[in-house]
């Protein structure tokens, strides 16, 4: 398959999953869209191995890694500014601070995943350690699901009721 042509597919699976996303939130159908996610990029990665030509070159990988540098950092920035103007205004509109405290923790997840892929990476060779990444990212969602259950209680006694009988 020619590089162009592998362009063009990928064009053509980007807008029909921009359909398929639109009326899916349309119609409240939340797992269709993940579904299709998964596919198209399953289908991408096979017929990315199927081009014979250059698809990019270090240059490429050089100017990419900075830009993703640089776009975090430029969130970052927008959202800490963001965070403090809506915590500010919380007295006007309640509803400012839920927002607040989520741009806040999403900018420090944000910038806490960052560092691991990147310490990692400078470590080991990505490719080789799959399972240790695997086992990293089962330990921060165990640790996540511990602490997020006292934020909602009701839904935890319903759940120790069931498992319980």
């Amino acid at each position: 398959m020619t590089l162009k042509k592998y362009q063009k597919i990928k064009l053509a699976i980007t807008i029909v999953l921009a359909i398929i996303f639109s009326q899916s939130i349309i119609y409240k159908n939340y797992l269709i869209p993940l579904a299709t996610l998964i596919i198209a990029s399953l289908g991408l990665i096979l017929l990315r191995r199927q081009v014979k030509e250059v698809i990019a070159d270090e240059r490429d990988y050089l100017n990419a890694g900075k830009s993703a540098g640089l776009a975090i950092q430029v969130y970052s920035w927008v959202a800490v500014v963001a965070m403090f103007v809506l915590y500010a205004f919380r007295d006007l509109n309640p509803a400012y601070e839920p927002i607040a405290m989520t741009l806040a923790f999403s900018t420090c997840l944000l910038m806490l995943t960052y560092s691991l892929i990147f310490k990692f990476q400078n470590k080991t060779k990505f490719s080789q350690n799959k399972k240790t990444f695997i086992v990293l990212i089962i330990i921060l969602a165990i640790f996540a699901s511990i602490f997020t259950i006292d934020y909602f209680p009701e839904k935890t006694i319903g759940f120790v009721k069931m498992v319980n009988g």
